[in-house]
């Protein structure tokens, strides 16, 4: 009998080899899609101020990101990943609830309810700087979570991620320590709080969202971390290349952090039962377009972002050119978890099933001249829009956007401009704040607001 089957084997190779071929796709595919279950832990990860040129898994030539790198050697990785924001409110309110600013509200608002320059001294524009936080109609990933049966917590860093602005909904333990320093609660902070808050005895799922705040400006020199890139380029190095340098030690420190994380959850087994997702809320400049930081314009650099996801289990990797973003990454966290998406969200948990990508920026008014920007992709094209006019670029063949193109191209950019205004009528507004009082944010956390620029 043995003998029989190895002969028909042989006039059937390729056939065997199809099969075999196929079924270990199916295999390789399961481990990346089809493991998690409503009793899989989660833990979703945000790298605030990074930039996705700036990591190795994305192809960046200096060695930032060692144990980032090895995590993405089990995880999906998607290369057309985009935040909706270039600060950090709208976008992390964004990844949280899947609606875009426009309809969830957390942003700069002339009329909101968090008063943010009351303390300090900053002329005539001081009661000026007002912004409202996330409703609280808005159902949030971590309420979601919370009210399926998970304990959920956070481990947060940077100011506006402090409870006032509404973010920590739904969060059983939300650590905001840091966020009243301008530089941030560190990443050996984040990690430390972490693995103690993860050490504590439960037996339900959990969901633990950390909020890693390194990279953003006033650049620190923790460990010498900084210092070690200073030396590499030299003391005769350009302003550019120091602050690059300078950005490059501080993403180096933070992936520090991340490994120690990484490696005693790979010790304790908890990778064989958690998903995993690593994200960014936005870019930075540093130095392109003339211009340091961030949360006024909508650059490549500013919106281009990593994201990565592990599955449980996962031993593999792949990388996904399928445009997505943050809207989308609460979307895909539910269907993963097979638990139920709300109605009426933005973000889609199949990106092939979704709308055009959608960014913006709405900064007060005596902030920027040219009033709310934004932007709307169609493939290879960019179609940027203000008050002033609106500006075409392809970012495939022109990622800086040093060419505008909506002179040599009238008729893309007329229907990309009159997508952008059926899109913007469509979003439903935020619900209206309850109370309208307004709400002064302490003295710590609007000085920290301060250094870190975004009050002036």
């Amino acid at each position: 009998m043995v003998r029989s089957m190895r002969k028909r084997d042989r006039g059937g190779s390729s056939w065997a080899a199809l099969i075999l071929g196929a079924a270990l796709a199916f295999v390789a595919a399961t481990v990346l899609t089809c493991k998690a279950t409503p009793r899989t832990n989660l833990l979703l990860i945000t790298l605030d101020t990074t930039r996705r040129d700036h990591l190795g898994v994305y192809g960046y030539g200096r060695p930032t990101t060692p144990a980032l790198d090895r995590f993405a050697s089990r995880a999906r990785v998607y290369t057309a990943a985009l935040s909706t924001s270039s600060w950090t409110l709208p976008a992390h309110a964004s990844l949280f609830t899947g609606l875009l600013p426009s309809s969830h509200g957390a942003n700069w608002d002339p009329e909101g309810s968090i008063g943010l320059a009351d303390a300090l001294e900053n002329g005539e524009n001081s009661r000026a700087y007002r912004a409202s936080p996330l409703g609280p109609d808005v159902p949030t990933l971590a309420e979601i979570l919370r009210n399926a049966g998970y304990r959920t917590g956070a481990v947060v860093s940077g100011a506006w991620l402090a409870h006032i602005f509404g973010l920590g909904r739904g969060f059983e333990h939300y650590d905001d320590e840091g966020t009243r320093k301008l530089d941030g609660g560190l990443g050996d902070r984040v990690t430390e709080r972490a693995l103690a808050w993860l050490a504590e005895k439960d037996d339900r799922p959990f969901f633990l969202f950390l909020n890693y705040f390194d990279p953003h400006m006033p650049y620190s020199d923790p460990d010498g971390y900084r210092l070690r890139y200073l030396k590499e380029i030299g003391p005769t190095a350009d302003h550019q290349a120091k602050m690059r340098a300078a950005y490059d030690g501080e993403i180096n420190f933070m992936d520090v952090q991340l490994g120690m994380l990484f490696d005693r959850m790979e010790q304790q087994g908890l990778f064989e039962n958690t998903l995993v997702v690593v994200t960014a809320d936005h870019g930075e400049l540093i130095g392109e377009h003339g211009i340091y930081g961030h949360n006024r314009f909508l650059y490549e650099e500013l919106l281009r972002i990593p994201l990565l996801v592990r599955m449980p289990g996962a031993t593999r990797s792949e990388r996904l050119d399928t445009p997505v973003q943050l809207t989308d990454v609460f979307a895909m966290v539910l269907s993963m978890l097979q638990l139920p998406i709300p109605e009426g969200i933005q973000g889609r948990a199949d990106p092939g099933q979704r709308g055009p990508i959608f960014a913006e920026v709405q900064p007060l008014a005596f902030q920027v001249a040219s009033g709310p920007r934004y932007a709307i992709f169609d493939g290879d094209y960019k179609l940027v829009s203000t008050k002033q006019g609106a500006q075409l670029f392809n970012v495939a063949n022109d990622p800086g956007e040093s060419r505008d193109l909506a002179a040599a191209e009238p008729e893309r950019a007329a229907a990309m401009k009159a997508s952008l205004e059926a899109l913007l009528r469509s979003l439903p507004p935020p619900t209206p704040d309850r109370d309208r009082s307004v709400k002064p944010v302490d003295e710590d956390t609007q000085r920290a607001l301060k250094g870190l620029g975004y009050i002036e």
